[in-house]
């Protein structure tokens, strides 16, 4: 049997105005009518597997509702890929009109779970073979609905609250490849923006503006998976933006059809915020795809991924998919860095560099501007831009402000990389397994580190603008 640890699905419940408190409630506990609504914010995020090289993870969440009642959080559904998220939490949608009451569960509808991983084991997995990277699914899907329990959760007026539900993946994936969602999911509840709420937010999304709302300060935001609206405010911050495009960064930087990597917050209020937001594209001709490398061939000129994201979706080419990544030599195609800021906070990379084909490494998560004349799972490269990483491994050799991580998974160590030295500039967001911020002497046992991850003469070096402690 192969061993996961355990995902993170983090339903912000936010009331306008809601809070949450209270003792352990029994599950003969009905809902205590309230005068006044509630809205809830839905988000995302994932703790790390271990033991098989979970290359990209996808499910699709068609239904979250609080229980007493059956009131809905969630309508629709939305395909989420679950290892970019290893150490963020990532918005989802908002539900409005919530009855104001106590709830002591909420259900969760799941479907269409697919995995691609690289079968690091003794023996075949799913009819992937020892050393092969294949796509699978879950063999048994009688379980892809379950209703978690939690402490009562009283929801009045004028608060704000939040859910978190964490998917345990030890659990979740059987030996015989079922999924089993009844015995794997847990939650619990914080106030967003409080000390000590989970850190909601995800990094680099990649996407395209699908229309601008210059009267309440928001764009439409839409990649392969989803659409959100994102307010911008005092806070965010404008990154690259060319001249030609606008003279004062600022909301009238914002285009149709731009792509932009954004950095998605919550706010105390629940709504999703764009707290920064850099140029990648001026127009949407060209698709920005984002993924791993598996393998590195220069003299072929061409290396392969495992998709993991897309600014529109693509004929032919599905998250999680293996494609092939063509760039020319002469002249060369453009190398660069997307990491001039991360968290809001400028960050060096000195001598770190990601300029030339020399650079590639199986490991690095990177995007690939895809030519128009791209056909399917073979791309050509307009650009190829380094972009952060998401590795959980053992800490050893800990000596601020570095350490290492050992033990990595089979996609590193399979190629010859038995280390990762991991930077931690002072910008950098360090939490534990509860999203709580600790010290850098915190940082032990096993963590999940965010960064851009540079081969240097033969050696592998993080710089993290995140590190967060897995159970």
């Amino acid at each position: 049997m192969f061993r996961f640890q355990s995902i993170l699905l983090a339903i912000s419940a936010l009331a306008i105005g809601a809070a949450f408190s209270g003792c352990r409630a029994s599950n003969q506990l009905g809902a205590i009518n309230q005068s006044g609504n509630s809205s809830v914010v839905l988000a995302i995020t994932d703790t790390p597997p271990s033991n098989v090289s979970i290359l990209s993870a996808e499910v699709t969440l068609t239904g979250a509702t609080f229980t007493p009642g059956n009131v809905p959080l969630f309508s629709g559904s939305t395909r989420v890929e679950l290892t970019r998220l290893q150490t963020d939490i990532a918005y989802l949608a908002t539900a409005t009109n919530i009855p104001a009451g106590s709830y002591v569960g909420v259900t969760l509808t799941f479907s269409n779970p697919i995995l691609t991983i690289e079968n690091d084991t003794a023996s075949t997995i799913g009819g992937c073979a020892i050393g092969s990277i294949c796509t699978i699914a879950p063999t048994s899907t009688s379980n892809l609905s379950t209703t978690a329990s939690l402490q009562l959760v009283p929801i009045a007026a004028n608060s704000v609250s939040g859910i978190l539900i964490d998917v345990n993946l030890d659990n979740l994936l059987s030996a015989t490849l079922g999924a089993d969602f009844k015995n794997s999911v847990s939650v619990s509840s914080f106030t967003p923006a409080s000390t000590g709420a989970p850190l909601v937010g995800a990094e680099d999304v990649v996407g395209q503006i699908a229309s601008v709302d210059s009267t309440h300060n928001a764009f439409s935001f839409q990649n392969a998976t989803g659409s959100f609206t994102l307010a911008v405010d005092g806070a965010s911050k404008f990154f690259q933006f060319p001249t030609g495009v606008c003279t004062t960064s600022g909301f009238a930087c914002l285009k149709v059809n731009q792509i932009l990597s954004v950095d998605i917050g919550i706010r105390a209020d629940g709504t999703p915020v764009a707290r920064n937001i850099l140029f990648e594209d001026a127009d949407i001709s060209d698709a920005e795809i984002e993924g791993m490398i598996t393998s590195t061939n220069v003299g072929s000129q061409q290396f392969t991924i495992v998709t993991l994201a897309e600014s529109a979706a693509v004929s032919g080419l599905q998250i999680g998919d293996e494609a092939t990544v063509h760039y020319v030599a002469v002249p060369l195609t453009p190398f660069d860095i997307d990491f001039l800021h991360a968290d809001s906070a400028p960050v060096s990379t000195g001598t770190l560099l990601f300029t030339a084909p020399a650079d590639l490494s199986v490991g690095q998560q990177v995007s690939i501007r895809r030519n128009s004349n791209s056909l399917g799972t073979t791309i050509n490269a307009d650009r190829i831009r380094l972009r952060s990483t998401r590795v959980a491994a053992t800490v050893s050799n800990v000596g601020s402000p570095n350490f290492f991580l050992t033990s990595l998974p089979f996609i590193y160590t399979g190629h010859s990389i038995s280390t990762i030295e991991v930077q931690v500039p002072t910008s950098a967001i360090l939490s534990d397994e509860n999203n709580n911020a600790i010290p850098f002497s915190g940082i032990v046992n096993v963590v999940a580190a965010r960064g851009a991850l540079f081969n240097v003469a033969g050696q592998r070096t993080l710089v993290a603008t995140k590190v967060a402690l897995q159970p």
